[in-house]
């Protein structure tokens, strides 16, 4: 079973502080929507903001966990983002370049505090719901799977989370992450290593280990 395997899949929380993407997404594609912004269209910048804030809003949740510092720093990326989109030389390309900047903004938030965050592996595209006292069995698998990841790096945390739980090729991956592939490999393997040693340790994920070594 996949790290990420080890927590269920969850509903989207309906109380999540930014939103979901309104179902009636517009039609224009990404190239439209930056030449949109870039012209001076007024809505643009709001129309790419609803497109996009579930991708940027998901990833920085499961680097950093349901943390209080969540909504500014999705709100940071898209301050720097609009004002910057000259920057960026492929408009078809808005998701992953949104998707970097919101690796970096986590990057530097990490390393600016003295202890380091823990970050959620989620399924891709879903955020949590708070867990209840019925959710005993998943809160300690959370709880245990927090405990680990707060002991990695956070290189390869970041590492673990674009490729493994955002699904990211291995090249799209270390493109976000602004490093080569083989670097980003290296980071992966490690953290991933790391990860498995430390699991071993947890009764909560005796389950887990198990069906990954059967």
């Amino acid at each position: 079973m996949p790290i990420m395997g080890l927590l269920k899949r969850e509903k989207p929380d309906p109380s999540a502080p930014l939103g979901l993407v309104h179902s009636a997404i517009a039609t224009e594609t990404d190239s439209a929507l930056v030449e949109a912004v870039r012209a001076g269209d007024v809505g643009a910048a709001g129309r790419l903001y609803d497109r996009h804030v579930s991708s940027v809003q998901g990833i920085v949740y499961r680097l950093l966990g349901q943390k209080a510092e969540l909504d500014d720093i999705v709100q940071e990326v898209f301050i720097y983002a609009l004002p910057s989109l000259e920057k960026l030389r492929d408009p078809a390309a808005l998701k992953g370049w949104l998707l970097g900047i919101a690796v970096g903004k986590v990057r530097s938030h990490l390393r600016s505090r003295w202890r380091k965050r823990w970050l959620s592996f989620m399924p891709n595209e879903e955020l949590p719901e708070p867990t209840t006292a019925a959710d005993d069995h998943q809160a300690d698998i959370v709880h245990a799977v927090g405990g680990i990841l707060d002991r990695l790096p956070t290189e390869e945390r970041i590492a673990l989370v674009v490729h493994r739980i955002q699904g990211m090729s291995l090249l799209d991956a270390a493109n976000v992450c602004g490093m080569s592939v083989s670097t980003f490999k290296r980071r992966l393997a490690s953290g991933e290593s790391r990860f498995v040693v430390h699991a071993k340790k947890e009764s909560a994920l005796a389950g887990w280990h198990e069906s990954r070594s059967a």
